[in-house]
């Protein structure tokens, strides 16, 4: 997986005549770090700040590393169908 990109999976299909039952999980990862297309922005690009942040997360004799945060949630989704329906 690539970091950012977030995952969709469908761990249980139950589907019985007239109920379902779903369980779904969500997974994403962010970084506290600026990529390319941050330092590029124009807002961001004005204080120098970030700039100086940019570079430092990239110079090789610091070995800076972003820190990275993953979020993981899983829901059960349940349902019945009425035949009055």
């Amino acid at each position: 997986m690539t970091l950012g990109q977030p995952i969709l999976r469908l761990s249980l299909l139950k589907s019985q005549a007239r109920a379902t039952k779903q369980k779904v999980h969500y997974r994403i990862q962010d970084h506290f770090g600026l990529d390319e297309d941050d330092i590029t922005d124009l807002f961001y690009r004005q204080f120098r700040i970030f700039r100086i942040w940019f570079t430092l997360q990239r110079w090789q004799g610091y070995g800076y590393q972003p820190f990275i945060t993953e979020m993981n949630a899983t829901i059960t989704i349940e349902g019945h169908r009425d035949e009055k329906a």
